[in-house]
């Protein structure tokens, strides 16, 4: 069991990146961000890694400023907000 600092902490970790090389939104799940990040290297994305080269397809490939962010990086898609929504954001 998580402990409560434990438990905020993964809270607030975030499943999607920008990619540091084209600036599109990845999940960290499908490319190698966890090890780039302890190695201190840039945030690739599976398209853009030198070691997988092309795009995953889990999802469609779009540029991180379409998607709505805060303090601890991407959330969700702006288009997925303006669909909640029911107006442009």
């Amino acid at each position: 069991m998580f402990s409560a600092d434990a438990a905020r902490l993964v809270s607030i970790i975030m499943a999607f990146f920008a990619c540091s090389k084209c600036g599109c939104v990845e999940d960290t799940a499908l490319c190698h961000y966890w090890s780039a990040r302890v190695r201190q290297l840039p945030l690739l994305c599976s398209a853009c890694d030198p070691r997988i080269g092309r795009w995953h397809g889990q999802f469609a490939q779009e540029p991180a400023r379409n998607w709505v962010s805060d303090e601890h990086g991407l959330v969700c898609s702006r288009a997925d907000v303006e669909s909640w929504l029911g107006r442009p954001i």
